[in-house]
This record gives structure tokens, C-alpha cells and sequence, in this order.
């Protein structure tokens, strides 16, 4: 299993496919000055992958409801209140 800096790398390369994939279309202000991801972008990635979910047959909020636990399972953290 990839570790969580090789899994945010992907993600990375995801995001920077989709910033350029949107780049005409955006709704959002860039990333702050110290930051070369604005969490807008994120929103917006995530955001197009539950509508294709959806499109797919597949509830978005249990997909994100698993995200969720998959995180806290892999940063050592509890789930849930």
C-alpha cells in the first residue's frame, strides 16, 4: 500500500490534471500566498468525483462517509466524535 506522502502525491497529480482541465472555468480565487493549493480547487476535484459517482450509481455520502474512516484509519486517528 502506497504510504500517505506517495497517496498525496497522486492526489496532487490529480488536482493539477483538473486545475488545468478547468482553468477557463474557474469559480474561485487562487491559493493563498503561502499555499500552492487553494482548498477551493480540492472542493471542486472532490466535488466532480462524487457527481461521476452519482452519475456511476453510487451514493456520494456513503463514499464520502468512507473517505472519512479510510482517513482516520490511516493517519492513526479515531473516527467519529
Amino acid at each position: 500500500m502506497p504510504t500517505e506522502a506517495r497517496r498525496a502525491e497522486f492526489a496532487q497529480k490529480a488536482l493539477d490534471c483538473h486545475a488545468r482541465a478547468h482553468v477557463a472555468m474557474r469559480r474561485w480565487r487562487s491559493a493563498p500566498a503561502n499555499d500552492d493549493i487553494a482548498e477551493c480547487d480540492i472542493v471542486d476535484l472532490i466535488t466532480d468525483l462524487l457527481l461521476l459517482a452519482r452519475l456511476k450509481g453510487h451514493d456520494p455520502a456513503t463514499i464520502v462517509s468512507k473517505a472519512e474512516r479510510h482517513v482516520y484509519a490511516e493517519t492513526g486517528h479515531q473516527f467519529g466524535p
